[in-house]
């Protein structure tokens, strides 16, 4: 028989009675696991002192099973190495090692003019390199030094310069922003935030809810942890409690859903089908279903997708009759968070005022929603899809009753959904206070803010005037890997192909000056157009006279704003032209 390690905590408020409680745990778990017919593997047995005093870690050391364990200077413990004053800078280091053969790797798979797209690139970077580093990151960032933070902080960039193909004299917030990696800073704030509301979520009688609860004075400004940093989080991303509970169990998978259809379609359309095809095909769709009938409508409204959420329910009924029912989701709170609060709202309603007819048809414009219930009862991760599936497994069981879930699209003018847009509307005005927000919803919020705080902390130059507070758009998928390059390297400001910047780097000597940073060295001259501008990222994007035609083409005029020129397809057009002219063929 074999057994796993465990750990143990033991605590004093001098190294003597910490000492001392660790040798009574280690001669307890001898003593059972020799009366268990169990052995302990003293030899491997790791001890650490967790302490601000150096002095505390030196010649400690316990008896285990016979053999004697002294502290150690760090302890390796479910994948992360813990240090005595827990900065773990040790861990940083560890993590450093294990990431750079991942990242030499990376490089293989791709080249200037070679190798997998973006998109698959930005996959393999997420998943096998930031993957490693933040294993059990939410545990032990939030603690970590600024220091230890930028040792992590250069392998990602390494790893966002091999995605983007841009030169290491590129600026660091352009090529994280070009290759869509966050900072190792803006993770830390929105993995903190998101533990501290699981750690809320979990039932009142778990100890790391009481952690979470707890609010200790701090014997030392410089050392944080999850707790700390997630309400500081909080604070700036417009989070209040309540955190609503996490799902204990889900329904069973043996729930009837004989009764409940769902459907995600209204039949075919044609691509870009218009706002009146899409309503006669709704309608036709909608008329196949049995009139008389319960039907409601549910939609749900959030201001910019992102707060005061409200959900709103239009039930009408067989005689003409309707009801409006308003239900506010949430101060901080997603359109599809809103949705499912609609429908929670609807069946719950439904069920505790049964209505006469057999047949109650639901209609909502939220396919996210409904391909979420489509799952069915044992696949709902969330309280609101579990209570949804709940009550409508209630409202069909024991008789024929059948429910039927529509999709139906929006801003066609299709009238119930219409209504029950206002309505929603109204919802949303409705008081937010001590409604629960789920723990997907805090995360999301907390990421959305660090990555504002990010973008405002740009320094001022080329790439913030282009780019105006907006992040870059992945590039298509069937983008060339040498058009793509050009294109980051170009909107980043450092672009492999400006005769000014081959200069700056000693690639492009002048007659007079072999290597300079000056914008009117005659080295630096545009190629493309002769003049004595340096052919800047700035010039050939909107000012050069040489790609004039092509700007008033494309944009329609010939000195176009940054703003105008910020989209992928024209910075990657006036890039090859750039190219073109300065090849043999063109001259």
């Amino acid at each position: 028989m074999y057994a796993d390690d465990t750990a143990v905590l033991c605590a004093g408020n001098t190294i003597e009675v910490a000492r001392e409680r660790a040798q009574k745990a280690a001669d307890a778990l001898t003593r059972w696991a020799r009366e268990t017919k169990m052995k302990v593997s003293g030899e491997k047995t790791q001890l650490l002192v967790l302490s601000q005093q150096a002095k505390d870690a030196k010649d400690c050391r316990i008896k285990v099973a016979g053999n004697t364990v002294e502290a150690q200077e760090t302890l390796h413990l479910l994948g992360v190495t813990l240090d005595r004053l827990l900065h773990f800078g040790p861990h940083c280091r560890r993590l450093r090692r294990k990431t750079r053969p991942r990242i030499n790797q990376l490089r293989q798979l791709t080249g200037r003019s070679w190798g997998l797209g973006e998109r698959l690139l930005r996959t393999v970077a997420n998943g096998y390199i930031r993957g490693a580093i933040e294993h059990a990151a939410a545990a032990w960032l939030p603690a970590a030094a600024t220091t230890h933070l930028g040792v992590l902080e250069v392998e990602m960039l390494t790893a966002a310069r091999t995605i983007t193909g841009c030169p290491i004299s590129t600026p660091r917030h352009a090529v994280r922003a070009e290759a869509g990696v966050v900072p190792m800073a803006a993770r830390r704030d929105a993995l903190a935030a998101r533990l501290l509301a699981k750690a809320h979520s979990l039932p009142p009688e778990d100890p790391l809810h009481a952690v979470a609860e707890a609010a200790p004075v701090p014997r030392l400004k410089s050392v944080t942890g999850w707790r700390d940093r997630g309400r500081a989080v909080w604070d700036r991303a417009g989070v209040e409690l309540p955190v609503e509970a996490r799902l204990a169990t889900r329904p069973p998978p043996w729930t009837a859903t004989e009764n409940v259809t769902i459907r995600l379609d209204i039949g075919p359309l044609p691509i870009g089908a218009t706002a009146s095809m899409r309503r006669s095909a709704a309608e036709a769709c909608l008329g196949a279903l049995p009139q008389c009938a319960t039907w409601a409508w549910t939609d749900g409204s959030a201001t910019g997708g992102v707060t005061n959420g409200g959900a709103g329910v239009l039930i009408e009924h067989p005689d003409g009759t309707t009801e409006a029912l308003r239900e506010a989701a949430g101060k901080i709170c997603s359109s599809y968070r809103a949705e499912m609060v609609a429908l929670k709202t609807a069946v719950r309603h439904l069920l505790e005022h049964p209505p006469l007819e057999q047949d109650i048809i639901i209609c909502s414009d939220s396919q996210a929603s409904l391909a979420t219930l489509r799952g069915g009862p044992a696949a709902q991760t969330s309280p609101l899809g579990a209570a949804i599936w709940e009550h409508m497994a209630a409202l069909v069981a024991g008789g024929d009753r059948r429910v039927h879930l529509q999709w139906v699209p929006s801003h066609c003018e299709l009238e119930g959904n219409e209504r029950v847009d206002a309505i929603a509307k109204e919802a949303a005005a409705l008081p937010q206070q001590g409604v629960p927000v789920d723990v997907r919803t805090v995360y999301r919020a907390a990421s959305r803010m660090a990555r504002k705080e990010a973008i405002s902390n740009w320094p001022d130059g080329w790439y913030r005037r282009l780019m105006d507070g907006h992040l870059p758009a992945p590039l298509p998928s069937t983008t060339p890997r040498e058009v793509a390059v050009d294109v980051h390297q170009l909107r980043a400001g450092h672009w492999s192909g400006s005769a000014q910047y081959l200069h700056r780097i000693g690639r492009n000597p002048g007659r007079d000056c072999a290597q300079c940073n000056s914008l009117t060295c005659r080295a630096a001259g545009c190629r493309c157009c002769g003049e004595e501008e340096a052919d800047t990222p700035a010039h050939i994007l909107l000012r050069c006279p040489a790609l004039m035609r092509l700007r008033l083409r494309h944009l329609g005029n010939i000195h176009p704003s940054e703003e105008e020129v910020r989209g992928s397809g024209v910075v990657a057009a006036l890039g090859a032209a750039a190219r073109y002219l300065q090849s043999r063929e063109a001259t």
